[in-house]
């Protein structure tokens, strides 16, 4: 097993994410599992990106130390935490399976003894208030059928919100509100495009 800290440069702008990764091919494609990262390979396609091994060591000890080191969060990176901690080894160290939900719940958060790293946390919650992140624990996963019949079922039950019940019924909006909720929705795109 080879345990590797890497770094993955976009040659659009510049920005770059180191990661850690544990392997028995080094050239097994990986390029790896960061929300900012996967989002700007998808955005700019995996061509625009370069990938080099840093280090390569012989236990994920190391690995994680080494990780801890070099992990440098500022706006021309795309990791979101300080580097030493996560992947699958920390997630399987944790005592019960309530921290390592937690943990994953957390987007990068450490949980230790129950309690989450608020420094994390509120990394998070900061990117998120600026627009560079989406904080969203359902993105990129879809109801099964059977959840969006018992959805349309509910919502069809309530008729607080029908015709004239409706706080909006018979208000159509004007062309300065279509205007600024335009702009506004332009402007989020724009600050993510810009972010990513």
């Amino acid at each position: 097993m080879f345990y590797t800290i890497y770094k993955i440069t976009n040659k659009l702008n510049g920005k770059s994410y180191i990661g850690k990764h544990q392997t028995k091919d080094l050239d097994d494609g990986y390029m790896g599992s960061g929300k900012l990262i996967r989002r700007a390979i998808q955005k700019h396609g995996v061509e625009n990106f370069h990938k080099e091994i840093l280090h390569v060591f012989e236990t994920e000890v190391e690995m994680n130390e080494a990780e801890k080191s070099l992990v440098v969060l500022n706006e021309n990176s795309y990791n979101l935490c300080p580097g030493g901690q996560g992947g699958f080894g920390y997630l399987n160290s944790l005592p019960e399976a309530g921290e390592r939900r937690l943990l994953a719940a957390s987007l990068g958060g450490k949980a230790t003894k129950g309690k989450r790293n608020i420094s994390s946390g509120e990394r998070l919650k900061k990117l998120h208030r600026e627009g560079r992140i989406k904080y969203d624990t359902f993105t990129n996963k879809t109801h099964s059928q059977e959840s969006k019949k018992k959805i349309s079922e509910t919502m069809l039950s309530h008729d607080f919100q029908k015709g004239e019940k409706n706080s909006q019924y018979g208000k159509p909006r004007s062309e300065e509100t279509k205007a600024k909720i335009r702009a506004t929705l332009l402007a989020k795109k724009q600050q993510f495009a810009s972010f990513v």
